[in-house]
């Protein structure tokens, strides 16, 4: 197949940019011929995509909404010189056979975020333009009859745009991202001594690890509010992750912890603090299945996160980890870190936390997306409806 991947940005390190890389790499792998459509400078987007692969740049101008509509409608001018005989979108954009909803559903982003907000923020929300554009091309893209299959990459998510857009079932595959197995696995009792030996943790400390960009949606500000509600000066709170630190470190002041959060900055390896955490803590607002989660279990670390973050389907309570329904109650956050942290980190939590993503790797995650990009090309073949360029 000649397969087109749209996606606006290729840099940025998150979640999305790593599926994009192992789905191209995997592709190419495979024997397909693979172009990707991305908003990056030409020589930028030669250097990114994986060797193998082809690169076609698509203008982008303007603040976050004019990119978001000038790449939707120029990488659908671009497709037409492209040739490809099925489009696979990481975006939201207007002409794709197959959508990776990898982002999530925004409404559901939006509608989980308005509680928290004030009257005014409410009204901001709702009137600020990147908002609005990514509504308009949800929408669109959901009812467009050249679509031929979603991938939603949890349980949580398939729910939600079946609920919010009424797409019918078996139209909506969950593929789950991939673990990198050789890179994320658990160490033995006494090289995982000398991990927390290296990174300077103390034999009686209990590390919790929050890794992630994006600190208010992630809800760092909650997790230091129940480290403070925590009884236990010995519990440290590790953060690494891009972003900018003071409002956190002056909370951190305020509640009287600061000497117990310690900031790594975006750490390029975050492999040994899986290894060396007793736990990882991730309250979020909304995550449409977190990676960190996945790749912390492959390590063996027990996990606390939300019910708002399909990675939860991974954690059985009480055995491997914690479910919080609400990240703001902060009694409910710090209970759930004291059972976990009690609970420790012993070969058996260890065990269930492994079992839980055994069957996650990314060569299942490019067989099965290939499979279904096999199926849409079959439906496009037979004179099925494709996308409008």
């Amino acid at each position: 197949m000649r397969i087109a991947v749209l996606r606006q940005r290729l840099t940025g390190g998150g979640g999305a940019e790593t599926t994009l890389g192992h789905l191209v790499r995997g592709f190419v792998a495979a024997g397909h011929e693979v172009v990707v459509l991305a908003g990056e400078a030409p020589e930028t987007g030669r250097r990114l995509v994986s060797e193998g692969a082809s690169y076609a740049a698509v203008p982008v101008w303007g603040g976050k909404a004019g990119r978001v509509v000038s790449y939707a409608l120029n990488a659908r001018r671009a497709l037409r010189e492209v040739g490809a005989e099925v489009i696979l979108s990481l975006e939201r954009t207007l002409s794709q056979h197959v959508y990776r909803a990898g982002d999530g559903c925004h409404r559901e982003w939006l509608a989980r975020r308005q509680p928290q907000l004030s009257p005014v923020g409410r009204a901001g929300q709702s009137l600020r333009p990147l908002n609005r554009v990514l509504l308009w091309l949800e929408k669109r893209l959901f009812a467009a009859p050249g679509l031929s299959r979603v991938i939603a990459n949890s349980r949580m998510v398939q729910e939600e745009i079946l609920r919010h857009y009424g797409l019918p079932r078996e139209k909506v595959t969950v593929i789950h991202n991939g673990v990198d197995r050789d890179r994320f696995k658990p160490l033995s009792m006494r090289e995982r001594r000398e991990v927390r030996r290296a990174l300077g943790v103390e034999p009686r400390e209990k590390m919790v690890l929050f890794v992630g960009s994006g600190f208010g949606r992630k809800g760092l500000a909650h997790l230091i509010s129940a480290l403070a509600a925590l009884p236990d000066p010995q519990a440290k709170l590790w953060v690494a992750g891009r972003g900018s630190v003071r409002r956190y470190q002056s909370q951190a002041r305020r509640l009287g912890v600061a000497a117990q959060v310690r900031f790594w900055g975006p750490a390029a390896e975050v492999t040994s603090l899986y290894q060396a955490a007793d736990l990882l803590a991730l309250p979020t607002l909304y995550d449409p299945c977190s990676n960190v989660v996945l790749e912390a279990l492959a390590c063996g670390c027990p996990v606390v996160t939300t019910t708002a973050n399909g990675a939860a389907e991974f954690l059985t309570p009480g055995v491997n980890g914690e479910v919080v329904a609400a990240p703001w109650e902060t009694e409910a956050l710090a209970g759930a870190l004291r059972e976990a942290l009690d609970r420790g980190r012993d070969s058996g939590v260890e065990a269930a936390a492994t079992a839980a993503v055994a069957q996650l790797s990314w060569e299942e995650t490019v067989r099965r997306t290939l499979a279904v990009l096999e199926e849409a090309r079959a439906g496009v073949v037979e004179g099925h409806a494709g996308p409008a360029l």
